[in-house]
């Protein structure tokens, strides 16, 4: 079976809602495994003011402990698009010690993914002023398919098996590692790690396992703050990547206000422009996310939108000592 780019899966997709029933083609889509396993986690944008949601290395890491909620919209003007609802957070039991969860909902039409992550992390010093945290999340979560949802109104020949709802449940693990220092940090991990095997089969090639694979991140980046004139410069490049798609990066610049304002600027090697804002008063923050596709997929779609709201639990810089806050700011 031919393997497919991320680019090229998208645009067939898009392609086949303008056609078809949405939920129909879509569902279809699924059926073939060497589709399937591209997108089988929620896309986000949080991971920059966020890493946790890639990464269950960052739980403690940060001196700002906080609770984030975060929904994101993709091809926004289908009725049945893409939209992920997350509700995330972390906090430093010690010095050594860091813990955090995630609970997401992913729906993409009659398909839905719903999991918890609870993740612990392991900190210690390593060499110089940085430090090394080490990361496990299990991650229990369920998949459900609800055939009330789909209208197979297609001139193509209608499948049975979209027919039958199902429903069932699982776990996976995610592990990661993350190197930071005051200046400079680095971060890899691996979701999936299992690569748990429930989701239905409904494919004719019975050879090809539906299951969850492998999908592999990497992070690297450096935050400067200078003190006096209040700004702070963040870069930072992201590695995503699965066996079977080909590796994407993200590569982003966000610039900070007196720690309570930050723009964003970014692109998306699948030709998507990143841009965003958040803005931080006392311990309330409010982010926004938005990509813009100017490729072959975005002649057939509209922008995703993320937006994200965040409450601190602290406002102590440094309570451990470990390193600045590697997101909005840390007063």
């Amino acid at each position: 079976m031919k393997k497919y780019s991320i680019l090229e899966i998208f645009t067939m997709l898009i392609v086949g809602c303008k056609k078809y029933n949405f939920v129909f083609f879509l569902f279809a889509c699924f059926s073939i495994s060497s589709f399937s396993f591209s997108q089988q986690l929620p896309l986000h944008n949080q991971y920059i003011y966020n890493p946790l949601v890639i990464n269950p290395s960052f739980a403690g890491v940060s001196s700002l402990s906080s609770i984030n909620l975060t929904t994101r919209s993709q091809w926004i003007g289908f009725s049945d698009g893409i939209t992920t609802l997350s509700l995330s957070g972390n906090y430093p039991i010690s010095e050594n010690q860091g813990v955090g969860g995630t609970l997401f909902q992913d729906n993409t039409g009659a398909i839905s993914i719903t999991g918890l992550e609870i993740d612990y992390s392991f900190k210690f010093p390593l060499i110089l002023d940085y430090s090394l945290s080490l990361g496990l999340g299990l991650v229990p979560y369920q998949y459900l398919y609800d055939a009330n949802q789909v209208n197979p109104n297609s001139p193509q020949p209608f499948d049975p098996a979209l027919d039958i709802s199902d429903k069932s449940t699982s776990f996976d693990m995610n592990f990661g590692m993350f190197v930071y220092s005051d200046f400079m940090f680095a971060g890899f991990s691996v979701l999936n790690l299992i690569q748990s095997s429930t989701i239905p089969n409904v494919s004719s090639n019975n050879d090809v396992p539906n299951q969850l694979v492998r999908n592999y991140y990497a992070l690297a980046g450096y935050h400067y703050f200078n003190e006096a004139s209040r700004v702070g410069l963040e870069q930072s490049i992201l590695m995503r990547s699965t066996t079977y798609s080909g590796v994407q990066f993200d590569f982003n610049f966000k610039a900070e206000f007196n720690d309570s304002f930050y723009l964003l600027c970014g692109y998306r090697t699948n030709q998507e422009i990143l841009a965003g804002f958040g803005i931080k008063y006392g311990k309330i923050g409010f982010v926004y996310n938005i990509d813009i596709n100017y490729g072959e997929i975005g002649e057939y779609s509209n922008s995703s939108h993320e937006i994200g709201l965040i409450f601190y639990l602290n406002n102590n810089r440094n309570i451990f000592n470990w390193t600045r806050d590697l997101n909005l700011q840390y007063k």
